[in-house]
Order: C-alpha cells, then sequence, then structure tokens
C-alpha cells in the first residue's frame, strides 16, 4: 500500500506538541518523515500500522502508509495481506500478528471502499487512544501551574505534551531495552526485536517496516542467544525470561488484568518479572497501563525533584526509600495525573529541548544533536 490521501482529525496545534510527544523518550519507533508540503512530519508504527503523521492549525492529519488486519481476539486465522478483504482463506495466526490492541474494539467490517482495510473511524479511534485527545490538556496544565511554582516556571510555556497510550507488549519490552541506554541505541534494539521476530507490514520509500512481535515470539529459550547476537548485551536474558514469564502469567490477559488493579498493586506485579526495577515498571504503568500518577524516577527526574524536595541536594544515589519518596511527593502535589505532569517537566527541562522553544522547535535526543548543541553555545560565546 503506498500513501495517497491526508486524512485529518480535529485538534487544535495548541493542544498536542507533535515533535516532542513523539520524540520524548515515551516511544522509539517514531522518526522524522519529510513530506512533499515540506511541513514537519514523523513517521512510525503502532497499533500494526504505519503512519505519517503532521499538523496543522487545527487539525491532526495522517496518511496510512500500511497495515496488518485486526488481531483478532477469538483468535481466529487473520492473513497478514489485504487478500483476505476478497473472502480467501487465513493462513497466519492472530498470534504471529498480535501486539495488544484491546484499547480499541475491533472493527465490525471492512473498509467497501479505497486502499484502506477500515472504516475512516477505526483509525481516527486509534490515534484519539493513542495521544489521549480525550484529555482536555489545558486544564490540565492550568490545574499543575497552580500545584507549584516550578510547573508555572519551568512548563507553564512547554505547551501540550502529551502523555502517550501505548501497546503494553511493546511499551514492556521497549523500556527493558532502555537500562543504561540513550535513545537513540533503544531505537535501534527496539528495530531489531521487530525485524528479527515481527511480521512485515510493508516497504515503503527504501524501508521495510515490521509490527512489534507478540510475547510466544518472544519467549522461545534460544531467542537469549540470538539476541546477545545482536549486541542486546544481558537485556537479552531480560527480554526471553520477562516473556516466558508473562505466558506464564497469562499473556494478554495478565495486562488487561494489570489495567484494571490499582497503581501500586500494578506495580508489585511488574516487579515480579526477571529484569524489571521499579523505574522500568513505573513506565509501563505511566505508559500503556493507565495509570497516571506512576512516577517513573531515573537521574533526571532526580534532578527535578529537587525542586519539591531540597534535602536531595545533599543525596548523589536514588535509594528505594528515596525512590518512593519522590514518587510519593510528585503524587502529593500533582494529584492523579501526576505521572503526566512529570512528563511534560521531563522534556521541558530536557537540554535538546529548550533551544528554540517559542518557534515549537526542538533538537533531536541523540549524541550527535547534543554535540550540535554544544557547538552552537560555544559559537555563542
Amino acid at each position: 500500500m503506498a500513501a495517497t490521501s491526508w486524512y485529518k482529525i480535529p485538534c487544535e496545534h495548541g493542544m498536542l506538541q507533535l515533535k516532542t510527544t513523539l520524540t520524548g523518550g515515551q516511544s522509539f519507533r517514531w522518526k522524522p518523515h519529510m513530506s512533499t508540503e515540506d511541513q514537519e512530519a514523523f513517521i512510525g508504527v503502532f497499533a500494526n500500522i504505519v503512519w505519517i503523521l503532521k499538523q496543522s492549525k487545527s487539525d491532526l492529519m495522517y496518511q496510512i502508509v500500511g497495515e496488518l488486519p485486526y488481531p483478532n481476539s477469538t483468535d481466529r486465522d487473520v492473513s497478514g495481506s489485504t487478500d483476505n478483504l476478497a473472502g480467501k482463506s487465513h493462513k497466519t495466526s492472530s498470534e504471529n500478528l498480535a501486539s495488544t490492541r484491546f484499547k480499541v474494539d475491533e472493527p465490525e467490517q471492512y473498509s467497501s471502499a479505497g486502499s484502506l482495510l477500515y472504516p475512516l473511524n477505526y483509525y481516527e479511534q486509534l490515534l484519539r487512544v493513542y495521544f489521549r485527545l480525550d484529555v482536555d490538556l489545558n486544564e490540565c496544565y492550568q490545574q499543575w501551574i497552580k500545584c507549584h511554582t516550578h510547573f508555572q516556571s519551568s512548563a507553564g510555556q512547554f505547551y501540550a505534551v502529551r502523555q502517550l497510550n501505548q501497546d503494553p507488549v511493546e511499551n514492556l519490552f521497549s523500556f527493558i531495552c532502555s537500562q543504561n541506554n540513550n535513545i537513540s541505541r533503544i531505537s535501534g534494539l527496539v528495530e531489531k526485536i521487530c525485524t528479527h521476530y515481527g511480521t512485515k507490514i510493508c516497504d515503503y520509500q527504501g524501508t521495510t517496516y515490521y509490527n512489534f512481535p507478540d510475547v510466544k515470539s518472544l519467549a522461545s529459550p534460544e531467542v537469549e542467544s540470538h539476541l546477545r547476537e545482536l549486541s542486546f548485551g544481558y537485556r537479552a536474558r531480560y527480554i526471553q525470561k520477562s516473556a516466558e514469564e508473562i505466558i506464564v502469567k497469562g499473556n494478554l490477559e495478565w495486562f488487561r488484568k494489570l489495567q484494571q488493579l490499582d497503581y501500586k498493586e500494578a506495580h508489585k506485579e511488574l516487579l515480579t518479572l526477571t529484569g524489571i526495577g521499579p523505574k522500568v515498571a513505573d513506565c509501563i504503568c505511566l505508559m500503556s497501563l493507565n495509570h497516571l500518577q506512576a512516577i517513573p524516577v531515573d537521574t533526571h527526574v532526580f534532578q527535578i525533584a529537587r525542586h519539591y524536595l531540597p534535602h536531595l541536594g545533599k543525596v548523589k544515589t536514588i535509594s528505594g526509600r528515596l525512590y518512593a519518596e519522590i514518587g510519593d511527593k510528585f503524587r502529593e502535589i500533582y494529584g492523579p495525573m501526576a505521572g503526566w505532569a512529570q512528563t511534560v517537566l521531563f522534556c521541558a527541562d530536557l537540554r535538546q529541548f529548550k533551544e528554540n522553544v517559542d518557534q515549537g522547535k526542538t533538537q533531536a535526543s541523540d549524541e550527535a544533536s547534543n554535540d550540535q548543541f554544544k557547538s552552537a553555545k560555544r559559537k555563542k560565546r
């Protein structure tokens, strides 16, 4: 499938800062894409679909580059190609295609016209869920500004950073890859997982795009040694063992259970997986399980927390007790959506997003861009 048409859903530019939301360390499958109109656009994969996204003043605009059919919850066979629209036999099990797309109901029918598999309201619903577009972010910002002067001074003008609502399977394994890593390398590891264990979606402009694999594909014993060959290091064992454990716990039904549990119980349950520590568990809770009070505390958030807990200025390492204290303090100040407020503060404070904020421009988050930033600063001096 080639992208031919731009579709759009209403979304004021001030309600979604697309670049920061997609490239600020929440998801690792988005990259810049040059559209024919020479406007800033991004290409990436979620929900078994390859998307191109951009914004106008009043709309979020999207193209569908390629897609796989919905992985049916009843596990009946579906096909990896659009030939199934003609009623042909289905040869590929949905388990081989499945990302946990249970956040959006299965489409009731195929599209009756055009190159898309499903009616437009299905894709609109996916985008609304992914970007949490039904949340009035302006109202949230106004509330967070009242909570603490630090938000007002640091993030009050850093508008429309949205908390993504991601596939929990992809989210979990991506953040295992994130341990002791930078965004550029994390993205590379995630793409290796998709290339070697996912299902091909399409070829587009010289790049082959794959979906994120299902848990069973990562649970086989030989996965660890293969991932080590692909330079995953110790993360290889974490990925294979946690996948194996998720299968034992119930696979997708286990993730549904985690969404239904309260935050602390879900966090505790995630910690039972191999390779999942408190910070990664909080990332999963916040970014894919709808526990918006979760606070992933890394060294950067630790620095931010000094605005709320001055005694941290004398502390050099984060103990378990301090980790809990920082999260509780954020929740005390910012309430049930404290994790989203923390995401805004995190992005606002990142050096690569500070330059040209008034124009809505950001710097890339890999090491090369950091070097460019430093060089620019030296020239200014």
